[in-house]
């Protein structure tokens, strides 16, 4: 019961910090009661008013969205293979375009749409018709050297190769210039645009895999 009470009476203390906080606004009114004027009073209490109100509005803004961001990561990410729109990108000749590199002709086996509170994605899966050449392989050996910006070979729990860009324009041929959007940095240079849209592609043992993903 008396650890109830502590935890009762800790709410009821962060809950009332701005106003008795605020009540720094109102001392000098009443120390020098006598010597102020009328409207000096009624300025520090309307100061005291409003610096209240505020910070008890955003102190329910906050906890409101700390509770629901709980509440989300409680639930888990969502995954759902209804009504995934088609992928701007199916082909070999949209792989061409979309990457740099030359991919086999392709088959879409799978399609899904995650929901992951920070980022939702679509998601498609691809085999190729013929399987993955030594060839196709030694291509992206090469992307990941001539083209390392975007390419990169995956190491760790999954091994593979990894694509990623930040298009200026969708959808993407590479093949006509284009390539990631850029804004300017705190140095001045001009720099990948990281927030917002991106594309991604993972080649792992015999899948394809295209991710269009949009960050909160």
């Amino acid at each position: 019961m008396r650890n109830v009470l502590k935890v009762l009476l800790r709410i009821i203390a962060i809950i009332l910090f701005p106003i008795t906080a605020g009540l720094y606004f109102i001392w000098p009114s009443r120390i020098f009661k006598d010597r102020m004027s009328k409207g000096w009073n009624i300025f520090w209490w309307i100061t005291y008013a409003l610096t209240a109100l505020y910070c008890v509005a955003f102190k329910v803004l906050s906890c409101t969205v700390f509770i629901l961001l709980a509440i989300g990561s409680a639930e888990g990410p969502s995954v759902s293979r209804d009504n995934v729109p088609a992928p701007d990108y199916k082909t070999s000749e949209d792989f061409y375009k979309l990457t740099g590199v030359e991919f086999p002709e392709l088959e879409m086996v799978d399609s899904l749409f995650h929901d992951e509170i920070y980022i939702y994605y679509r998601e498609y899966q691809f085999v190729a018709k013929e399987g993955l050449s030594d060839v196709f392989y030694k291509r992206l050996e090469r992307a990941c050297v001539t083209d390392s910006t975007h390419w990169e070979q995956m190491v760790g729990d999954q091994t593979g190769y990894h694509y990623e860009i930040y298009p200026d324009q969708v959808p993407v041929d590479r093949s006509r210039g284009m390539c990631d959007r850029m804004v300017k940095g705190f140095d001045g240079k001009m720099v990948p645009d990281w927030d917002g849209y991106y594309i991604t592609v993972d080649v792992v043992n015999d899948t394809i895999i295209l991710r269009n993903i949009a960050s909160l």
